[in-house]
């Protein structure tokens, strides 16, 4: 994608258009996870991290229409939440090094937008429990557990159809649970297997 395409999409996103989201998220996803799993060393880690930066820029997304290097500026969230993960996981000394030196370029907004996204997660958390019962396991089965689409409806002996239908349906009541709470999150980000709110 190149970068004049890019500029062009997080002007749209800014504006809230969840297609230009979607297209976004699906051309980075692929690009940022094995970059932050390095980073990290944890394929579980690195989803989460990235499931970070992707709430975090649509939760901010009046921010990217300033953006001049969509690239570069997307690698560096991650980068930043990557090195925030180890620092909070002291999982080296070095790691800890890297992160002070980048905090100290990124801190002046960072309670408030760790609040917002701890206030969003926890309303996404809300909207699964409001969901019914079935949908509810199936959404778990499959976002949390990780457990397949064919394996889920094997398991409760309906069509895997069905199970998609139910993840679809959860994505949309889930969206407009959070709407109702002045939230507003890309369907993408609620029906993606890739991602959970754990």
């Amino acid at each position: 994608m190149a970068s004049h395409n890019e500029n062009e999409l997080l002007r749209l996103i800014a504006a809230g258009d969840e297609a230009a989201f979607e297209r976004l998220f699906h051309a980075y996803v692929p690009r940022l996870h094995p970059v932050i799993e390095k980073v990290v060393g944890s394929d579980i880690a690195a989803k989460d991290i990235i499931q970070e930066v992707f709430l975090s820029l649509w939760l901010d997304r009046h921010k990217l229409a300033d953006i001049e290097e969509p690239r570069n500026w997307i690698f560096r969230i991650a980068y930043n939440r990557a090195y925030r993960y180890l620092k909070r996981q002291l999982v080296a000394r070095k790691a800890n090094e890297v992160l002070h030196r980048r905090l100290e370029d990124t801190a002046p907004n960072d309670t408030e937008e760790s609040l917002a996204f701890a206030e969003t997660v926890k309303a996404i958390r809300q909207a699964v429990q409001a969901l019914p019962e079935q949908a509810r396991n199936i959404y778990i089965l499959s976002r949390e557990k990780g457990i397949k689409t064919s394996d889920i409806a094997a398991a409760l002996n309906i069509t895997p159809q069905s199970v998609k239908n139910s993840l679809y349906r959860s994505g949309q009541f889930m969206r407009g649970y959070l709407a109702k709470k002045g939230i507003v999150v890309p369907l993408v980000l609620l029906t993606h297997h890739f991602f959970y709110f754990p």
